[in-house]
């Protein structure tokens, strides 16, 4: 008897295995969509950075000069 249970049990578990792969699984690779949307950003950002690095552009931060 205790044969058969372990027979039906290694055929089952078999069976489970053979069906898992045998199916094509979807494991995504990499980043997900946010992840690639922040690091383009933070790319564009930095790019645009270098750009206006050159320019003497005034900083939003200073208080405005008097005219006086």
């Amino acid at each position: 008897m205790i044969t058969i249970l372990v027979a039906v049990l290694a055929l089952s578990v078999g069976w489970c295995i053979g069906h898992r792969s045998a199916r094509i699984v979807f494991i995504p690779l990499g980043g997900t969509s946010a992840q690639d949307d922040a690091a383009f950003i933070a790319e564009q950002r930095a790019h645009f950075d270098q750009i206006v690095a050159g320019y003497d552009l005034p900083d939003h931060n200073d208080p405005p000069r008097s005219a006086a």
